[in-house]
């Protein structure tokens, strides 16, 4: 799958989740998915630094938390943790 594919997959979760969804970086910066805004200017970057970089997740409904669980450990995207 190439990055384009792995964007709009991941974009795809986001649109679909419940509630509200921050990624949080190990050096506290936020990115809050609310918005197509953030979608089109974080999120390629967030997906190709999240092998090196630890990435937390903050979601309004556990099910949200899971889509994104399940997305991140089959690309393999690096550390992960919801908070």
């Amino acid at each position: 799958m190439n990055n384009f594919e792995t964007v709009k997959e991941f974009t795809d979760i986001l649109v679909n989740c419940q509630g509200k969804v921050t990624f949080i970086t190990a050096q506290g910066d936020r990115l809050v998915t609310d918005s197509m805004l953030s979608a089109l200017v974080g999120f390629a970057s967030l997906i190709s630094v999240a092998g090196s970089m630890d990435v937390r997740f903050e979601c309004e409904h556990p099910a949200d938390c899971e889509n994104l669980h399940h997305f991140m450990r089959q690309h393999k995207l690096g550390i992960y943790r919801n908070t």
